[in-house]
C-alpha cells in the first residue's frame, strides 16, 4: 500500500492486513502490532486467524468476497490487550483489492479502534435510558400526586404569587360549586373573604426571607372565614396556606386548603346542646338531693342522723364538683371557653380561694400560709374565677394529699414593662406557687399528671377518689392565661405545684384601682360576715316562685321561708303571667325549663307588657334560678332580660344574699319615690341628686375622694354612650338602643343611681318592644340627672 495512503489511514486510527488467497498475511501495517498487542515476531506469510481468532470459520464468507459472490463483510468485537483494563472496541472490515491485470485479488482487513466511539454512544444510550426513566418516574410522580390532591376530602387551590388561581382540586370545584375552568385566572378573593386582610401578595414584600420566617408571619396558621359559593351562598371553612417558592417563578405561589367547617360546627353546636341538657338534667336531681339534706341539717339532727345527711350532703357537692369540671373540659377541648378580662384585686382572688377551703384544712389540722412578700393586692387585668379556679383545683389538692403538715401559698411578680406602652397597662408575668408537705409523687410519675382523665396509680383514685380532670383543665386554663403550669416533688415529702399567668397591671396609684380595690375588699367582708344569714330590717319581698318541679318547689319555699319570706307558685311561665295580672309581685324566681310556656319566653313577654298590665304598676324582677350551668345559659337568660342568676343547687346564703340586694334595689325606689311611673321630665326636675348616699358611703368607707373620683369615672363612661343612644334613635337602630341602654343600666346601680336605673330599663324595655314613643324623653331625663351630677362635682372641692 502506498505511503500517502498508509499516512491517511494512520491519522483516521485504522489499520489494515493485506491477505493473499490462502489467508496469509501479505502486509500489516505498523500500528496494528501496538493495536492488537500482536508479538513482533509475527512475520509476513502467518495465517491470520493466528493473529486474529475473531476470524476463524469465516472461510466460506472470505471465498464469497474473494469471488465477487459478497461485496464486503463487518465484524464487531471486543478485544483487551495484555496489560490493559479497559475494553477494546473494533470494527473489522472485510473487502477484496481488485488489482488491474492480476488474477488474483487479495483481500483487504481494515481494522478501525471504535474505543471512543463506542464509549460515547455506550454513556448517550445509558444517559437517554436514564432520562426516560427520570421522565417516566416524572410522569408517575404527578399522577401519584394529582391522585392524591383528587381523593384529598379537603379543598385545595394553587395561586400564583399575585393571587391568580391556577389549579383546584375536585373537592374545592364541589365545595365552591365551581369547574375548575371557571376559577383559572381569577383572584382567590373571588372565593375566600379573608385572605384581603393579610395581604398576601408577594410583590408587596420586600424581605422575602423574613416574610417566611413562621414567628413573623401567619402563614401556616389555620384561620376560620367564610367562603362564596358560585350560587353566592356563604360557608364557614377553616383555611391554612402556605407560600411554595422555588428557583423557576413559574413555579411559585400559595397553596390552600380549605376544610369545610359546617358540619364540625353543626355537631359543636349539637355537643354544646346535649351538655347543657346532661347539666340540666342531671344537675336537678343533684340539687333536689343537696337541697333537701341541707334542710334536713337545719332541723336540728343530732348523733348518727345527722352524720348521715352529712354524708349526703358532702356527697352530693362531690358528684356536682365531677359535673362541673366535665363541662369545663368539655367547653376548653371544643375551644369555647372564654375568658373574662376586667380588673380585679389579686389579693382579694387569692382570699377568696383561702375563704373556700379554710375548713377543709381546719378539719384536718392543716395550716395555710400565705408568703405576703409583695405588698399585695396588684390590681391586673384577667378573668378573676378561672385564676380562682386553678388555685382553688391546687389548693384542694394539696389538702386532699396533705395529712400532716402545712400549706404554703406565694407569688411572685416578674415585671416586663415595655417603654412604649401605656403605664396603665403593662403586661406581667405572674407566679404561682403551692407547696404541700403531702404524700409527694413518683419522679416517673410527673409526667402523666396533667394529661385528662390521667392519676399517679389507680390506688390513689380508690383512696382519694377524683376524676383525673381537675390538673388536665388547670393546664389548659393556665395556657389559655399565657401561662403554664408545673411540679416539683419528692415522695413521702410533698409537692410544689407552679403555674404562671400573664396579666396587665394597673398601677396601685390610678383612681380606678383604688375604687375598685375599696369595691372588692367591701364584697369580701361582706362575704365573710354573710356566712350566717342575719335577716334585714327591710320589708319583705313579694316573691313568684315558678318552678315545675315539685322536689325543687318544696326545697325552695322551705329556704325562702327559713330565711323569713314566703312566696306564691306558679307551675309554668303561663300561670306565672296569670298571677301576675292579680299580684303586685316585686320579684319572680324563674325556672328556664318549664312545660307549655319556659322561663325565657316567659320573660320576654314580661319585657313586652306595659306597666299597666301589671298588678304592681310596674314590671318585677325576674331572678332565673335554673340547673342550666353553663356560660352561655347564663348569658342566654341575660339576653332575654332576666335581672340576676342564680345555678342549681341554690345555697341559702347565696339566695338571701340576691334577695336583699334587689329588696334594697327596689324599696329604696319606694321610700325616696323618685321617680313617676310614667317617667315625666317634668317630675325628674324638681328632684334633688338622684345619688344612693348610703351606698356610696358603704362602697367608699366614708371615703369622700374615693366617692368624687368613682361618680367622675361614671359622668366619662355615660356621657358617650347617650350620645350613641341619641344616634340610634335618629336611625331607629333598636340593637344599639337597647345594648348601650344596658350598659348605662348596670353602672347605674353600681353607684346607687336608682333613677337613672330605671330609666335606663325603661329606655331597654322600648327597644326590646321597638317602640320609639317616649324614647327621646328618656334621653332627656337621664341627660338631666348627668348635667346635675357635674355640677355637683364641680361644686364641690377636690373634685
Amino acid at each position: 500500500m502506498n505511503s500517502l495512503l498508509t499516512n491517511i489511514l494512520s491519522v483516521c486510527k485504522i489499520e489494515y492486513l493485506i491477505l493473499d488467497e490462502y489467508l496469509k498475511i501479505v502486509e500489516i501495517s505498523v500500528g496494528l502490532n501496538h493495536l492488537a498487542n500482536i508479538p513482533d515476531e509475527v512475520k509476513q506469510g502467518e495465517d491470520v486467524r493466528i493473529v486474529f481468532p475473531e476470524l476463524e470459520g469465516l472461510e466460506d464468507i472470505f471465498d464469497a468476497i474473494r469471488h465477487g459472490e459478497q461485496d464486503n463483510f463487518e465484524l464487531k468485537g471486543i478485544m483487551r490487550s495484555q496489560d490493559a483494563t479497559s475494553p477494546l472496541y473494533i470494527d473489522i472490515r472485510i473487502t477484496k483489492n481488485i488489482q488491474e491485470n492480476s488474477s488474483i485479488n487479495p483481500l483487504i482487513i481494515i481494522v478501525e479502534d471504535s474505543t471512543e466511539r463506542m464509549v460515547l454512544e455506550q454513556s448517550l444510550f445509558q444517559g437517554a435510558n436514564e432520562a426516560n426513566l427520570l421522565l417516566r418516574n416524572l410522569k408517575a410522580s404527578k399522577q401519584y400526586i394529582d391522585q392524591i390532591v383528587t381523593s384529598m376530602a379537603d379543598a385545595l387551590l394553587v395561586t400564583t404569587l399575585s393571587g391568580k388561581i391556577k389549579k383546584l382540586n375536585l373537592a374545592a370545584q364541589v365545595l365552591l360549586e365551581y369547574d375548575e375552568i371557571e376559577l383559572i385566572g381569577q383572584p382567590i378573593t373571588k372565593v375566600i373573604r379573608e385572605v384581603d386582610s393579610y395581604k398576601l401578595e408577594i410583590g408587596n414584600i420586600e424581605n422575602i426571607e423574613t416574610f417566611l420566617n413562621p414567628d413573623q408571619n401567619p402563614l401556616g396558621k389555620e384561620v376560620e372565614t367564610v367562603c362564596y359559593t358560585k350560587s353566592r351562598k356563604t360557608i364557614s371553612v377553616a383555611f391554612s396556606y402556605s407560600i411554595v417558592k422555588t428557583e423557576i417563578e413559574h413555579f411559585q405561589g400559595y397553596v390552600y386548603i380549605l376544610r369545610d367547617m359546617t358540619e364540625r360546627k353543626q355537631a359543636e353546636l349539637a355537643k354544646q346542646e346535649f351538655l347543657a341538657m346532661i347539666s340540666h338534667e342531671v344537675r336537678t336531681p343533684i340539687a333536689s338531693v343537696i337541697g333537701m339534706a341541707s334542710l334536713l341539717l337545719d332541723c336540728g339532727l343530732i348523733g348518727q342522723q345527722k352524720d348521715f345527711v352529712e354524708i349526703i350532703y358532702s356527697s352530693g357537692n362531690s358528684l356536682l364538683k365531677i359535673i362541673n369540671d366535665f363541662l369545663d373540659f368539655s367547653k376548653v377541648q371544643s375551644g369555647n371557653l372564654e375568658l373574662e378580662e376586667e380588673p380585679f384585686i389579686l389579693q382579694s382572688c387569692i382570699n377568696e380561694a383561702f375563704y373556700l377551703l379554710a375548713p377543709q384544712a381546719r378539719e384536718k389540722g392543716l395550716q395555710i400560709t400565705f408568703l405576703d412578700t409583695l405588698k399585695l393586692p396588684t390590681t391586673i387585668v384577667g378573668d378573676i374565677t378561672r385564676l380562682r379556679q386553678v388555685l382553688i383545683n391546687l389548693l384542694s389538692n394539696a389538702i386532699k394529699f396533705t395529712q400532716t403538715g402545712s400549706i404554703e401559698v406565694s407569688v411572685i411578680i416578674r415585671n416586663n414593662k415595655d417603654i412604649n406602652r401605656s403605664s396603665a397597662a403593662n403586661t406581667d408575668e405572674i407566679q404561682f406557687s403551692i407547696k404541700d408537705t403531702g404524700i409527694g409523687i413518683p419522679s416517673d410519675r410527673l409526667e402523666r399528671l396533667f394529661k385528662a382523665f390521667s392519676q399517679v396509680n389507680s390506688s390513689i383514685t380508690r383512696q382519694y377518689g377524683g376524676t383525673g380532670l381537675g390538673l388536665a383543665i388547670c393546664k389548659q386554663l393556665c395556657e389559655l392565661m399565657g401561662g403554664r403550669i408545673w411540679v416539683e416533688s419528692e415522695l413521702n415529702t410533698g409537692s410544689t405545684f407552679y403555674f404562671t399567668i400573664a396579666a396587665s397591671v394597673i398601677p396601685k396609684e390610678s383612681a380606678g384601682a383604688q375604687v375598685l380595690a375599696s369595691v372588692q375588699e367591701l364584697q369580701v367582708r361582706n362575704s365573710e360576715n354573710n356566712c350566717d344569714y342575719r335577716p334585714s330590717d327591710l320589708p319583705k319581698l313579694r316573691i313568684l316562685l315558678t318552678e315545675d318541679n315539685l322536689v325543687n318547689q318544696k326545697i325552695a319555699l322551705k329556704q325562702l321561708q327559713s330565711l323569713g319570706y314566703s312566696a306564691d307558685v306558679a307551675n309554668n311561665g303561663k300561670e306565672a303571667l296569670h298571677l301576675l295580672e292579680k299580684i303586685p309581685y316585686d320579684l319572680i324566681l324563674m325556672d328556664c325549663q318549664m312545660p307549655i310556656l319556659d322561663g325565657l319566653e316567659t320573660t320576654k313577654q314580661i319585657h313586652r307588657w306595659q306597666e299597666s298590665n301589671f298588678a304592681s304598676g310596674r314590671r318585677p324582677v325576674v331572678v332565673a334560678m335554673t340547673a342550666n350551668a353553663m356560660k352561655e345559659d347564663k348569658q342566654m337568660c341575660l339576653d332575654a332580660g332576666m335581672d340576676d342568676y342564680l345555678s342549681k343547687p341554690v345555697m341559702k346564703e347565696k339566695l338571701a344574699a340576691t334577695l336583699e340586694h334587689w329588696a334594697r334595689m327596689i324599696f329604696r325606689v319606694e321610700e325616696t319615690d323618685i321617680l313617676d311611673r310614667t317617667v315625666s321630665t317634668t317630675n325628674i326636675g324638681s328632684v334633688d341628686l338622684p345619688i344612693d348616699w348610703e351606698r356610696l358611703h358603704q362602697l367608699s368607707e366614708n371615703n369622700p375622694e374615693f366617692e368624687l373620683e368613682l361618680l367622675q369615672i361614671f359622668i366619662e363612661d355615660i356621657q358617650p354612650r347617650l350620645e350613641a343612644v341619641k344616634i340610634a334613635i335618629a336611625s331607629h337602630d333598636f340593637d344599639q338602643i337597647a345594648l348601650q341602654s344596658h350598659q348605662i343600666k348596670g353602672a347605674s346601680v353600681n353607684i346607687g343611681a336608682i333613677t337613672m336605673h330605671l330609666l335606663a330599663e325603661k329606655l331597654e324595655q322600648l327597644a326590646y318592644n321597638q317602640e320609639d314613643r317616649g324614647t327621646n324623653n328618656l334621653i332627656l331625663g337621664l341627660e338631666e340627672f348627668v348635667k346635675r351630677i357635674q355640677e355637683f362635682l364641680i361644686r364641690t372641692p377636690n373634685s
